[in-house]
């Protein structure tokens, strides 16, 4: 016996890495080669009995079954053999039904051993398929039958007594076989499901840990780089207040702008990482939005008229509240607003306020600027990107403070929108939870 089995399907077993894969592999081999075996005693008792159509459907069902062994140790694939021996099952079906002249236990049981096969080496859609063409002839037999119509022009055969017992006992191994091979892959399904849990549950452990590491690093190490810029921007200040040089003044606001540049990055990563490890602490209060904005504006006037643009405030007429981080906030509008006037050369940066109609309110910026590419658009909240890079570069900055801004918003339970047109300018919306004591 493994002698045979080894040279039928050793080479198929070996080049198949899926286990289930080769539980089928070897379903098929048993289902074949005990057919056969049982094939060959349904011949001895055809003979002896003398059913001639038994006998000559048996021959031939014999040939085909020793064909089909040939054919996966050649092909070394299953699929067609299982088409093969559904169809096989099938037609002996309609021909045992047409023979016995009715749709006996037998005939059932071989009927629910082909779907549960089907389903289980071929998918879902054949077992459907084969379902619906096992039905179609039962149906139409138990019809006639009730009709009065017989399929037999003869007295009905019956089944030997040592095929009633062989028939039973292959398709009961057949069934209990495959109902074992459903538990063990359920079985092994859950084992990997929890193995995967396990992992995923230590890999988030790990990935939470690398990031109060990373967050506790960058917080000692800009501790560490801000206070010896923050003590060489105080002795530039000192340098420039001293001095009646022009030229040395024009180095230490040179240098000035430089520190003040390099310590607002340092404080970008910081506030990245500290978001990342979830660490940031909301402190909600209650804010007035058109005082907010006004308040933001004064620190970016002096940017917009060093660049002659109109930067104008368009309150709403109602008083809109909301509760949320106050840093957070002003903090995302610098930045949004900031963006807005960096990238306008020419024209105008409007901010207007409104209260929308599902109880939000909004912040929208609009400006005259540069506008963003439809092609960058599904990047422009990423980290460290933009849109112009390298030497190509018009415009400084970290990539930084719309990352920033995005995840500040979604914290505090709203939305920015945005949309733009390349040379045509762009509007920014931060949408956000309207104070529900309005």
């Amino acid at each position: 016996m493994n002698f045979f089995r080894e040279y039928f399907i050793g080479d198929l077993l070996r080049s198949e890495p899926d286990v289930l894969k080769q539980a089928s592999i070897r379903l098929i081999y048993n289902i074949v080669s005990t057919s056969v075996y049982a094939l060959i005693v349904f011949f001895l008792i055809y003979l002896w009995k003398g059913f001639h159509y038994q006998l000559i459907k048996n021959v031939v069902i014999i040939f085909l079954f020793v064909g089909i062994l040939f054919y996966i140790k050649a092909q070394k694939s299953i699929v067609l053999v299982c088409h093969l021996l559904l169809f096989i099952s099938w037609l002996n079906n309609n021909i045992n039904i047409y023979l016995f002249d009715d749709f006996n236990f037998f005939i059932a049981l071989l009927t629910v051993s082909n779907i549960i096969f089907a389903f289980h080496t071929l998918g879902n859609k054949a077992g459907i398929f084969y379902s619906i063409a096992h039905f179609i002839p039962i149906m139409f037999h138990s019809l006639g039958k009730y009709s009065g119509i017989h399929f037999g022009a003869r007295q009905p055969q019956q089944l030997a007594l040592m095929e009633v017992i062989t028939t039973l006992v292959l398709v009961f191994f057949i069934i209990v076989y495959l109902i074992y091979h459903y538990h063990q892959a359920f079985e092994l399904a859950k084992v990997s499901i929890r193995r995967s849990v396990e992992e995923l549950k230590t890999a988030k452990e790990l990935a939470e840990e690398m990031n109060r590491l990373k967050t506790n690093f960058l917080s000692n190490m800009s501790h560490e780089i801000r206070t010896p810029i923050n003590g060489i921007l105080g002795l530039s200040q000192v340098i420039g207040m001293e001095t009646d040089n022009d030229e040395i003044k024009n180095y230490v606001r040179l240098q000035q702008q430089s520190g003040n540049r390099l310590l607002n990055t340092i404080t970008s990563i910081l506030d990245l990482s500290r978001i990342e490890a979830q660490s940031s602490q909301l402190k909600l209060k209650v804010i007035d939005l058109n005082n907010l904005v006004r308040e933001s504006m004064l620190s970016l006037e002096g940017m917009a008229k060093s660049k002659r643009l109109q930067f104008l405030f368009k309150p709403s007429s109602e008083k809109l509240e909301c509760l949320s981080d106050e840093t957070m906030l002003y903090q995302v509008l610098n930045n949004v607003v900031g963006n807005a006037i960096k990238f306008t050369d020419k024209g105008e940066v409007v901010i207007t306020t409104i209260k929308k109609h599902d109880s939000r309110v909004s912040i929208v910026v609009k400006d005259t600027g540069i506008g963003i590419s439809e092609e960058f658009m599904p990047r422009i909240f990423n980290s460290f990107e933009q849109e112009s890079t390298g030497r190509s570069r018009s415009h400084e900055g970290s990539g930084l403070g719309l990352a920033i801004s995005k995840k500040y918003i979604e914290l505090l339970g709203g939305e920015i929108l945005i949309e733009s047109k390349k040379d045509q300018g762009s509007t920014f919306e931060i949408v956000l939870p309207a104070y529900k004591g309005q």
